[in-house]
């Protein structure tokens, strides 16, 4: 018997149940069971209208539901922020049948053309102050609001571990992982673990904790060890890195394995939590129907004897969602049971579907035209539909587009060629963060590591490293160019190396010598003579004779403030900052300080984040540099003009300054809390954002781009190749990556195109 590919469900086996949609509440993002069977389902808002999410009982013998809280009665929103508008793969249930949920955007604030979360994410008035977290009784509707644990963070994938003290879950902007402690209100942060927007977490027995980055690698963390470790299994696609490859549902097996699935071009993946062996079943397309485009999931469950069933869809033409089942443990196909269109209605996604105590198969559409509903089936009465079977008549749908700025919203470096080296798929994970880079003989070479120090060796268009080499054990916290072909290393248990480019190797190095109870803690600048500049832990400032390793105080230099940086001007003076935004002047072959009559600029009222950051002196002596509050400005040769330019945030420092060219220097916005930004300046064209490091294809501009995704949040360091005229920008997190921009675009007007440079 032929199967029939464009029947729906039958009608009689199933029932239909409309969430309220009125206002323009348009998903579901959260639909849970319950230990003690009750369902509960969250109604969000999603892409178009500045809404707040709501939760409902859900009852699975009636269809009937009950409204249990509206965010917006629960917390206060401020009008022009953007809402708690979802309550997002969060929900679970704590040993005395209390929920505990979170909530996240996706969401306009009023007055917002179109929901831009990153582009606000650090505008105090109009951003997302960050996710809240709610423990709710569903008997009383009481809700319990416990605040927001990570500011400006939207929560993702929340679960309970087995010691419910603990709350874990994942932020979508920064892709780090985190635990809340229930009982002392601490955050742990663990790092990052994804490039960004991981949304689902799975438990094994033991309590160990899965997830996936958004390229598909998986993860697990041990609460027993409080460690990450990276699982191996990868979720691939047939399109390459066209799409998204990340995890998003999971169920147990009665094998104790853990059968996972990815959200585009799904293949079916099963896990053993002793062995961390993956075994792939393989696609979760039908037999018969082999896309020619990418095809997504929609939820996943399995019935009493784990027979799989889940929503497959497709976009080769038009078709609602189909609902299919998958007999995997005894070696059947997946099989198809008809299209979701109840009375015509068809349904374009299903986020989630659950077997209630009967057998029926509850299942949830959203982002749909007549969305969101829950519709019930008796899946134990489904048979494939055959030829006789009539077709459904569909609807054609097309989703609006909900893009109401355009092009000038995208954020990503443009550029004639972008390349994205994704060290955390070729080095173990804490080896990735990258400290230091420098462009030499026609390579890239980057310092590693946070628990050992690496040296990495990249080819003009590698993807991955070509050497690796441990140089130490112990990590790498301060870095510097040092003479024509290596770097100079500085670990954290007070060592110095020098790293040898040409044989990819470490040259012997003296330990410094310092006195009793002083730590070096940074490398500054080379100051001739075989000697670096360096500072301890207070700020107080060294020459440090590399052959010798002794190292004296550098007379009469002071100290530098916390946070602060320091500027070479030429091969014995120094630019420094002194008391608030007083600038300094150090002659290092006189051992004098002066200070400049020309001060750092400075928010009125906050001279003392007038500290200079960063800094680099232009051919014509023009020196260019940055200070802790986000000011750019210039000196002039003589030290006696100086010019601001402004900033580009409300928060964050300018620093890792580089020159381009001449008169051209580029350089770092943002700390380790900012999102962090490329910028460029020249004195004839000014101050001008480059955009984020960012390498995702939501965007016309890198949507066919053959090259892997990224999103670094923290950029620890840039460099710059000229004969190719390619600027390589790193990340200093956990799960890093590099990504190197050839030919980058001078931004111009309100597109997202540009002038080359």
């Amino acid at each position: 018997m032929s199967n029939n590919l464009l029947a729906a469900l039958p009608e009689e086996l199933t029932r239909f149940t409309q969430l309220p949609n009125a206002e323009g509440h348009n998903a579901v993002w959260d639909f849970a069971k319950s230990p003690d069977g009750r369902f509960y389902v969250s109604v969000c808002g999603e892409n178009e209208k500045p809404l707040t999410a709501l939760l409902y009982e859900y009852y699975p013998k009636t269809g009937d539901i009950r409204l249990i809280f509206d965010v917006a009665n629960a917390w206060i929103v401020d009008a022009r922020q953007m809402p708690p508008s979802k309550i997002h793969t969060s929900i679970d249930f704590l040993p005395d049948g209390r929920l505990i949920m979170a909530t996240h955007n996706t969401a306009p604030a009023p007055g917002h053309k179109q929901w831009m979360y990153e582009q606000y994410y650090e505008d105090p008035w109009e951003g997302f102050p960050g996710s809240i977290v709610m423990i709710v009784d569903p008997d009383t509707n009481e809700v319990q609001v416990r605040g927001i644990p990570v500011p400006r963070e939207s929560m993702y994938g929340g679960m309970l571990g087995n010691d419910p003290r603990f709350y874990y879950f994942l932020g979508y902007m920064r892709g780090h992982f985190y635990r809340l402690d229930l009982e002392t209100n601490e955050v742990k942060d663990y790092g990052k673990v994804s490039e960004f927007s991981s949304c689902r977490l799975v438990k094994d027995r033991e309590g160990r904790l899965y997830g996936s980055s958004y390229t598909g690698g998986v993860w697990r963390y041990d609460p027993a060890t409080e460690r990450i470790e990276n699982a191996k299994a990868r979720f691939t696609s047939p399109n390459g890195t066209k799409h998204r490859r990340q995890f998003i549902f999971a169920v147990h097996s009665p094998r104790n394995t853990i059968f996972m699935v990815d959200n585009m071009d799904g293949e079916l993946l099963e896990l053993d939590p002793e062995t961390l062996e993956a075994t792939n079943h393989g696609p979760i397309h039908l037999p018969e129907q082999r896309p020619v485009n990418p095809y997504g999931i929609g939820g996943l469950a399995a019935d009493d004897d784990f027979v799989l069933y889940y929503g497959l869809k497709t976009y080769d033409g038009y078709s609602p969602i189909r609902l299919v089942r998958w007999d995997v443990l005894n070696g059947g196909a997946p099989e198809n049971l008809g299209l979701v269109t109840p009375a015509g209605k068809d349904s374009q996604y299903l986020c989630e579907m659950i077997f209630d105590d009967e057998g029926k198969l509850h299942m949830v559409d959203v982002c749909g035209e007549f969305s969101p509903y829950i519709l019930a089936v008796d899946a134990k009465k489904l048979r494939p539909p055959g030829p006789d079977a009539p077709n459904a008549a569909l609807r054609p749908y097309s989703e609006p587009d909900y893009n109401g700025v355009g092009a000038p919203a995208y954020m990503h470096i443009v550029a004639r060629d972008t390349r994205t080296v994704p060290l955390h798929q070729h080095m173990a994970w804490p080896d990735t963060a990258v400290r230091h880079m420098r462009y030499a003989n026609g390579k890239l070479y980057a310092v590693t590591g946070r628990e050992r120090a690496m040296l990495l060796e990249l080819d003009r268009d590698a993807t991955e490293p070509t050497k690796a080499t441990v140089v130490s054990a112990s990590a790498p916290i301060s870095c510097l160019d040092w003479e024509d072909d290596a770097i100079l290393l500085l670990t954290d248990d007070g060592r110095v190396a020098v790293l040898d480019l040409a044989g990819v190797g470490v040259r012997s190095a003296a330990e410094p010598t310092v006195s009793s109870g002083v730590k070096l803690s940074a490398l500054h600048c080379a100051l001739g003579g075989g000697a670096a500049l360096a500072s301890d832990e207070n700020g107080a400032l060294y020459s440090l004779r590399i052959a010798t390793g002794a190292c004296a105080p550098l007379p009469h230099a002071g100290s530098v403030p916390p946070g602060g940086g320091i500027v070479r001007l030429d091969g014995r003076r120094l630019l420094l900052s002194g008391r608030n935004d007083e600038l300094l002047l150090y002659d290092a072959a006189e051992g004098s300080c002066e200070a400049l009559e020309a001060r750092a600029p400075s928010i009125r009222g906050r001279a003392f984040l007038a500290t200079v950051t960063g800094g680099v002196t232009l051919a014509d002596g023009t020196i260019v540099a940055g200070t802790r509050d986000g000011l750019l400005f210039t000196l002039s040769p003589d030290l006696r003009r100086r010019t601001t330019y402004g900033r580009l945030f409300s928060a964050g420092e300018l620093r890792r300054f580089v020159r381009l060219g001449d008169v051209v220097a580029a350089g770092v916005y943002g700390g380790s809390k900012d999102a962090g930004h490329v910028f460029r300046f020249s004195p004839a064209e000014g101050f001008v954002d480059l955009g984020r490091p960012r390498v995702i294809k939501d965007n016309n501009d890198l949507r066919d781009v053959d090259t892997e995704w990224a999103s670094i949040h923290y950029i620890s360091c840039l460099a710059y190749a000229t004969e190719d005229d390619a600027l390589w920008v790193a990340s200093g997190e956990l799960y890093g990556c590099i990504v190197r921009y050839e030919g980058v675009a001078v931004p111009v007007g309100g597109s997202s195109g540009g002038e080359r440079a």
